[in-house]
Formats: structure tokens, C-alpha cells, sequence
């Protein structure tokens, strides 16, 4: 039985009817939805834990935490059962969890049970999240699916300049518990579109078993993908700075610097930079190539911030340089995430789903778990924060380091030939 690259192309027959835009279109939207889950909810941590009566203030940074923890352990279990059962009723089966954490979450009373309805809602994100991804892989590979993946950040990152906003302007009129249920809308806006266009794309004679053997050998092959499992490792590490930044920027703002309401604005100002990342990396990519640009961004995240820690250590750093700074490590983290996405992606087509599935379990569980640590390290200033992006950032160079020049060609044809056999 030999083993066929998904990536090169569906039958006539199985062609998804959607067109090039309105994919790139329909993948932005459904990472949206769970994006508008961290991001709406950045401007009511404090609200919140007001009104739940909480002690000390950084326990509401859990509601990010709780969130992002469940989209990265669910995908475990999506990925592979993706690949057995397709990636049409997966994909649904997602949103429809997302729906139900959200309308869990508007109803709770107490701090709890507010977690627990964000873990339901980071459950149905995680699904969603990695069907996304191995559609995608299913139908590109190489530099057209950074370029597919590119654009569609582009458009996903212009969500975190309009949810805070968004989250903010609802606060002005209404409590917390309407920005956990509007996600329920982008949610519902996701499963109609996917009912109505979102075609199987991949066939049934390329779905896997979900034997025991089988899923140990698709692990395997990831962990063994070197380039795989490095840059999975890489984007957790970034992706904690990120996160413990997410979870403190309102402090930061509100407190630190007194902004008040002009949190949200300054917040949106900064996260342009994602978006024009995404843009100029969908060009990049093609000249200087994945790799790249990813050890030019981590050398440039390390350098900036350092300058900055020294400055705040010093007392010297005022709101319009934390704004420089910050946009750049948003700059960064725009370009670092398609193409951490597609160098893991690209040698495992075979195994899209699993191999979707471990990077976002591996990328967000090390995310969650480091950004909650940065958070609860907060005291008031810019040092927690920026120490977690030198500190990170510097991990993440030595783990890159791992990758050497060496081919993974061998690797990867190793590795499918094992699964082969298995299949059979």
C-alpha cells in the first residue's frame, strides 16, 4: 500500500467548491473564533475578578490560561480523529462545543464554573484549530502553503485590533458575561459557512486507522521530524512570552502607565504590527525561506527587549518606548507563527491531521503554562514581562540551535515507510 502526499491535489471528483479567496477567507475566520476568546476578554479581566470577588486580581489571567490549555490538549484527540473520520464533522463537532462553553460561560455564577465552561469553550477551539490546519495541509504544501497560511494571518491578526475594542465597548454597556457569548456569534457564523461550502477533503482511501499501533506510530513520526518537533518547541516557548504580555497588558496599561480607557486603542495600535508581519512575510518567505526569518525574528526579540529590561531596571522607560517595543515583539510574533506552522507541517503531509494536532497540543500547552507564570509574576512593572521575552527568547535560539543543517529527507521516508507497513 503506498503512501500518497495529500498535498498533491483531491480527484476531480472531491475538488472542495470553494475557491482560492474565499478559502484563505473561511480558514481566517474559523482561527478567528478562537482568537476572539482571548482577545474580547483582555479588557475585562479586572471587571471580572471585581465582580467575582477575587483576592489577588492575577487570578482572572486564568480565564486566558484555562482557555488556551483546553485548545491545546483537545487536539490530541481531534487531530488523529481527523484523519480516521475526515475533516468536515470534526470540524463541526468543534464549533458546536465552542458555541456551548460560550453560552456555559455568559450563564455562570461563580468563578469555577466560569473555568470550566472557558476549558468546554477552548475544547471546541482546539478542534476547530487543527481540522483548520490539516485542511489547509491537505490541499497545499511547500511555499503555497506558507502563502495560504500568511495571508490568512493576515486577516486573523487583524482581530486583535478590533476585539479589544470590541470587548471594551461592550463593557460600557453590558457586563463581562456578553463577551463570553458573543463568541457563540462567530462561532455560529463558522458552522453555517462550513455546513453550507466546507467540502470533505480527504478521501477515504487516505484515512488512517485509529488502532493503538497506528497512533503510536504517527506519533512517532512527528517526534522523530526533527524540524517538526523543534519548531513545535520553538513556538511554544514564543508563544509563552506572548501570552504572559496578553495577560498583563491591561495592568500594564490601567496601572503601570494610567491609561485608562485608552487601553484598547493603544493595545489595537501595537497589534497592527501583527498584521503587517503577515503581510510582509507572505513576500519574505519566498526570498529568504522559513528558516530564515525565524532566527532573524528571535535574534531581533531578544535584542529589543533587552534594551528594554535595561531601560525599565533603570526606571527610564516610558509609554511611547514600551509602545516601540512591544509593536516590534508583535511584528515578530506575526511573522514567527506561519512559518514555525508551515517548517512543522511541510514534511508530514502524510500525517497532517496527528501532526496538526501535536503541534498545537505541544505549541500551546508550553504556551498557556509559561504565559500563566509570566502573568502571575506581575508587581506593578515592565520587568516580569520583558525578562519573559529575553528569557524566552533565548531558549528558543538554543532549541533552534538542535535543527544543525541536516537533512530530514531520510527521516521523514523512514518514517512513512514504517507507517506504511502499519497501515497495511
Amino acid at each position: 500500500m503506498a503512501v500518497s502526499d495529500p498535498a498533491e491535489g483531491v480527484g476531480a471528483d472531491d475538488a472542495p467548491c470553494m475557491g482560492p479567496a474565499e478559502f484563505v477567507a473561511f480558514v481566517a475566520l474559523s482561527l478567528v473564533a478562537g482568537a476572539v476568546a482571548v482577545d474580547m476578554m483582555l479588557p475585562a479581566l479586572l471587571p471580572l475578578g471585581d465582580y467575582l470577588g477575587l483576592a489577588d486580581s492575577n487570578r482572572a489571567q486564568a480565564v486566558i490560561a484555562v482557555f488556551v490549555l483546553g485548545v491545546g490538549a483537545s487536539q490530541l484527540l481531534f487531530g488523529p480523529l481527523s484523519d480516521r473520520y475526515g475533516r468536515r464533522p470534526l470540524f463541526i463537532a468543534g464549533v458546536l462545543l465552542l458555541v456551548a462553553g460560550s453560552v456555559a460561560g455568559a450563564l455562570a455564577q461563580d468563578f469555577q464554573v466560569l473555568l470550566a465552561a472557558r476549558l468546554l469553550q477552548g475544547i471546541g477551539a482546539g478542534a476547530q484549530r487543527v481540522v483548520t490546519f490539516s485542511v489547509v495541509r491537505d490541499r497545499h504544501a511547500g511555499p503555497q502553503m506558507t502563502r495560504v497560511m500568511s495571508l490568512a494571518m493576515a486577516v486573523v491578526l487583524l482581530e486583535p485590533i478590533v476585539a479589544p475594542l470590541l470587548g471594551q465597548l461592550i463593557l460600557l454597556f453590558a457586563s463581562w458575561r456578553w463577551i463570553v457569548a458573543a463568541v457563540a456569534v462567530v462561532g455560529g457564523i463558522s458552522l453555517g459557512w462550513a455546513v453550507w461550502r466546507l467540502e470533505e477533503s480527504l478521501p477515504a482511501a487516505r484515512r488512517r486507522s485509529l488502532s493503538p499501533r497506528s497512533l503510536a506510530a504517527a506519533y512517532r513520526t512527528v517526534v522523530r521530524t526533527r524540524v517538526a518537533f523543534v519548531c513545535m518547541i520553538v513556538c511554544g516557548l514564543v508563544m509563552g512570552a506572548h501570552l504572559g504580555f496578553l495577560s498583563s497588558a491591561q495592568a500594564i496599561f490601567q496601572r503601570t502607565f494610567d491609561a485608562g480607557l485608552h487601553f484598547t486603542p493603544l493595545l489595537a495600535l501595537v497589534s497592527l504590527a501583527m498584521s503587517a508581519a503577515a503581510f510582509a512575510n507572505s513576500r519574505l518567505v519566498r526570498r529568504f525561506g522559513s528558516a530564515e526569518l525565524i532566527r532573524a525574528g528571535l535574534y531581533i526579540l531578544v535584542t529589543a527587549n533587552a534594551a528594554a529590561l535595561a531601560l525599565a531596571v533603570a526606571g527610564a522607560i516610558t509609554l511611547p518606548m514600551f509602545l516601540g517595543v512591544q509593536a516590534c515583539n508583535m511584528f515578530v510574533f506575526g511573522m514567527l507563527l506561519p512559518n514555525l506552522t508551515a517548517m512543522s507541517m511541510n514534511p508530514l503531509g502524510s500525517i497532517a491531521g496527528t501532526a496538526s494536532s501535536m503541534f498545537g497540543f505541544v505549541s500551546m500547552t508550553v504556551g498557556a503554562l509559561l504565559g500563566g507564570l509570566v502573568g502571575q509574576f506581575f508587581d506593578g512593572t515592565l520587568r516580569p514581562v520583558l525578562g519573559a521575552y529575553v528569557i524566552l527568547g533565548v531558549m528558543a535560539l538554543l532549541v533552534l540551535r538542535h535543527l544543525g543543517g541536516e537533512e530530514e529527507a531520510p527521516v521523514v521516508q523512514s518514517a512513512k515507510n514504517e507507517l506504511t507497513v502499519i497501515d497495511c
